[in-house]
């Protein structure tokens, strides 16, 4: 009889611990999944960024915006050239007689107009403000951005450096504490054998930054990448 019991309460024992195993699995699981899905919606919002920030240094001799508010003031106000209307085409007898597109326009044989179009309809954003914001996780979660020039040791100058973050403590805010906590202690492992993936120092203080960014106010030869590629 005691066998009976002392069989059953293992059997319950060993339940338990699989139960436990599989718990602690799912968990890993789990939070892994949440945590891919919501650096998705943060990665498409530093992209936006860049693409504005791109677009803008492409109208200012190379200089990038410097603040999240000036980028959000000339994304919303901005105007350029974008593209060109074109109606008609020289035909073939035009264009062995001679004749140039810019004389068809003026004839009025062909039509070439441009177009202004405001930067944030350029760029697909319906709400430039929302560039400020981590779009998912900690309300009111805010996007940094900074920009310095840094010593090109490969072209001997100085360069022009952007480095915009998002930080990991605002966008996974509402997971598991554990979990993040877990993540982070895995990702400072990691960051011995892949250099500053989640990871680095920026104000050079005693803690660790984990998140996603692009730039790199440190390596002026980043070129706008993102550190969330492998």
């Amino acid at each position: 009889m005691k066998k009976i019991i002392f069989n059953c309460l293992l059997f319950v024992c060993v339940l338990g611990l699989a139960g436990a195993c599989f718990m602690s699995i799912y968990a890993d699981i789990n939070f892994d999944q949440q945590r891919k899905e919501r650096e998705q919606v943060v990665i498409a919002r530093l992209m936006q960024i860049r693409d504005a920030e791109e677009k803008f240094r492409m109208s200012h001799l190379g200089e990038f915006c410097g603040t999240i508010d000036s980028l959000i003031d000339w994304v919303a106000n901005d105007s350029s050239i974008d593209k060109i209307i074109k109606d008609g085409e020289l035909t073939d007898d035009q264009l062995e007689s001679g004749m140039t597109e810019q004389e068809a326009v003026r004839l009025g044989l062909i039509r070439r107009d441009t177009v202004w179009v405001s930067a944030a309809e350029a760029l697909g954003i319906d709400n430039p403000d929302s560039l400020r914001y981590v779009p998912i996780g900690k309300e009111g979660g805010l996007i940094q951005l900074r920009k310095h020039e840094a010593f090109n040791l490969k072209s001997n100058e100085f360069d022009k450096v952007l480095e915009v973050r998002a930080s990991a403590d605002d966008y996974l805010d509402g997971l598991s504490v554990k979990q993040i906590d877990k993540w982070k202690s895995d990702q400072k492992k990691r960051s011995k054998n892949r250099a500053d993936l989640f990871e680095d120092n920026p104000d050079h203080t005693n803690g660790t930054w984990y998140g996603l960014r692009i730039g790199d106010l440190q390596d002026p030869q980043n070129k706008l990448s993102g550190n969330w590629s492998d």
